[in-house]
């Protein structure tokens, strides 16, 4: 193992912890595990597993500290995000209560488009870019060999964790929902609700800028 078993079990805590702190994918996936079931939560988990391999191996070729030398390229893609979170807030206002209410009830939902807005939520993200840059490292030792090898392996494990501690929420969340989407009135406030929280994570973007 190219990580000291002592020091991975730290990190695996830690990510643990991370993972069960509300942000914008867990958030994303609860509010989609509530309004659609437990099938559309385990796809918005897929989706932003996927793209959280995506800022691994970005991190892993060395790519990611683009961010750090290009704070235009940062602030772009920062923007970027909040702008599609936007998109995402308005077209959640849009929504016609009949179609969410035929896809919660077994109609057609794009699992495509679930997948989709997850990872894209995700990629859009370059905070996490430079987090793992500054979070990754200190959990690698240039004796253990290849730090490329270190960095993925840790990589991957907190995509693993993050889609492991997802999937438990999910589990817990579901029944809520499945009790809720019997409800006539729970459709004429759950596209309001999702809006408002996609809203509310878009400013709380734009006015961070840590």
């Amino acid at each position: 193992m190219p990580i000291e078993l002592t020091l991975y079990v730290a990190y695996a805590g830690v990510v643990v912890l991370m993972a069960l702190t509300p942000g914008t994918d867990n958030i994303y996936v609860l509010t989609r595990t509530l309004s659609h079931g437990r099938s559309a939560g385990f796809l918005a988990a897929s989706g932003i597993a996927i793209a959280l391999c995506v800022h691994v191996t970005a991190i892993t070729l060395g790519l990611s500290q683009l961010f750090l030398s290009a704070p235009d390229l940062y602030a772009a893609v920062r923007w970027a995000g909040i702008a599609y979170l936007l998109w995402l807030a308005w077209k959640a206002f849009r929504a016609s209560p009949d179609t969410e209410l035929s896809a919660g009830r077994g109609g057609v939902l794009s699992k495509s488009r679930v997948v989709g807005q997850a990872f894209m939520l995700c990629l859009l993200n370059p905070k996490l870019a430079v987090f793992f840059i500054a979070f990754l490292p200190q959990f690698t030792n240039p004796d253990n060999g290849t730090m490329s090898l270190q960095l993925f392996t840790l990589g991957v494990t907190f995509a693993l964790i993050s889609l492991t501690v997802f999937s438990t929420a999910i589990l817990f969340v579901a029944p809520i929902g499945d009790a809720l989407r019997h409800h006539a009135s729970f459709w004429k406030w759950q596209a309001r609700i999702s809006g408002g929280v996609l809203g509310a994570m878009a400013l709380w973007l734009a006015l961070d800028e840590r």
